[in-house]
């Protein structure tokens, strides 16, 4: 059997991420930026020979998938097991008002992730729970395939903890990748998961860094 392949991209700059509020399951426009992200993306991707794309139903990651798919003409599944964190309270709400209102919630956010909850949103173990569930069965569905993810940063970077093979409590030992950030993983006939490429930009160069300090 081939080798079963699977890129995970993170979705381009959107609104949220350029205004500085938390995004969570909100839908975001995306941003000009964005957009340059997007083509940068697509054009690294080109020669990869994705047979089929998931995505998460959010505009932000479905404009990202549509920009990679242009190079592929493949079909694209939408899995909201891949999509971004309920966070609740939170969604919409710029982060300084975040860090005045919630500080204790806030501190776990960015040095405390695993046990992360924001009020009335999900904590970190449903996350990894879902998304590594989602992954397995993306692999074993597509067995001996080239697979891209388009998915979101909070949800990629459980994705990557459980692809290392840690814990949710381990999390804090992921970074969380800027916009369009791509990890390569392979899997064997066994579905055991190798990292291949982590948390890479190269195809970003000259653009602006997006990546937020601890969102």
């Amino acid at each position: 059997m081939a080798m079963t392949k699977m890129i995970l991209v993170r979705h381009c700059q959107a609104e949220g991420n350029l205004k500085r509020f938390f995004q969570g399951r909100i839908d975001t426009d995306i941003t000009e930026l964005g957009a340059q992200q997007i083509e940068r993306t697509a054009a690294f991707l080109a020669d990869e020979p994705i047979d089929i794309i998931y995505v998460s139903s959010k505009k932000r990651a479905q404009k990202t998938a549509e920009g990679i798919n242009r190079f592929h003409n493949v079909p694209m599944k939408v899995d909201d097991r891949i999509v971004e964190i309920n966070a609740g309270d939170w969604e919409g709400v710029v982060l300084t008002e975040i860090q005045q209102h919630y500080p204790e919630a806030f501190d776990n956010w960015k040095n405390h992730p695993a046990v992360f909850q924001a009020p009335n949103g999900e904590n970190m173990a449903e996350v990894y729970a879902r998304v590594s569930e989602a992954l397995m069965d993306i692999a074993r569905e597509n067995a001996g395939k080239t697979i891209c993810v388009v998915s979101h940063g909070c949800a990629i970077r459980n994705m990557m903890c459980f692809l290392h093979g840690w814990p949710v409590d381990k999390i804090g030992n992921v970074p969380l990748g800027t916009n369009t950030t791509v990890n390569m993983i392979s899997f064997d006939e066994q579905l055991r998961p190798a990292i291949l490429l982590e948390n890479y930009t190269d195809h970003l160069a000259g653009l602006p860094n997006t990546r937020e300090p601890f969102k």
